[in-house]
């Protein structure tokens, strides 16, 4: 059995570089849209699919859910105008709402955080 994760639909996750800031591209399928990584989250700030009803939708969302539990962060789409779009973030996806804009998916275990300790490093082997 293989550890690769695979999206309903088989489609990959691409990324490049946004050439306007601090959030990345990406495309999955029929979807595109811009995204970041944070410390204790990966935040979306736009999603757009050019076939609409196709489920590419749901990959978007399996892959970023799948990278979530994997990388222990939490899932937030940030700046949600539509309204219709943040209804069903909330009543089909498990989103809960952050402000009146924003919302999220919670992943993140705070058990599975490790304090961060200072390294001890033996410099007895070490000359000048």
């Amino acid at each position: 059995m293989s550890d690769t994760f695979q999206s309903s639909h088989n489609l990959d996750f691409e990324v490049a570089v946004w050439v306007m800031g601090p959030f990345l591209q990406f495309k999955i399928g029929t979807c595109h849209g811009l995204w970041r990584v944070t410390e204790k989250s990966y935040d979306i700030l736009a999603i757009n699919n050019r076939e609409k009803g196709n489920g590419h939708l749901n990959d978007v969302f399996e892959w970023f859910e799948s990278s979530c539990r994997r990388d222990n962060r939490n899932l937030k789409v940030l700046e949600v105008w539509n309204k219709d779009f943040k209804k069903h973030l909330i009543e089909k996806r498990g989103f809960i709402e952050i402000g009146d804009e924003n919302v999220i998916k919670k992943f993140r275990d705070e058990s599975r955080i490790q304090q961060s300790q200072p390294r001890r490093t033996d410099t007895s082997n070490c000359h000048l």
